[in-house]
């Protein structure tokens, strides 16, 4: 599991682009499975603001020859809905229950 925090403004897209490796930065395939990518008011909050997942086409597979690459595609829409001043994100393997990245989204407020 990583742990990472982002500054975006609100209002605007926010594609997250990760790729899936080991202790060794070997990448691991992941293009079979299930994801999931919630925003969330805090750590075990259960005041989501978003929710995407492979399923939806929200999540996409990245053909870089290893399966271990996703875009996460949030929205200006998505966006919009974020707790200022900060919400938390987490993006998940449904199918095993690992974590992938997690980590604060600060928000600047948009001026439009």
């Amino acid at each position: 599991m990583a742990y990472t925090n982002f500054e975006i403004i609100q209002g605007d897209a926010w594609p997250l682009t990760l790729t899936y490796t080991d202790a060794n930065d070997v990448p691991i395939d992941i293009s079979s499975y299930n994801l999931i990518a919630e925003v969330v008011d805090k750590p075990g909050g259960v005041n989501v603001r978003a929710s995407l997942t492979t399923q939806a086409g929200d999540i996409v597979s990245v053909d870089d020859g290893t399966g271990a690459t996703v875009i996460v595609n949030f929205t200006g829409e998505h966006t919009k809905n974020f707790i200022l001043p900060k919400s938390y994100y987490q993006i998940k393997i449904v199918d095993t229950s690992d974590t992938l990245l997690n980590g604060w989204v600060s928000l600047e407020a948009s001026n439009l």
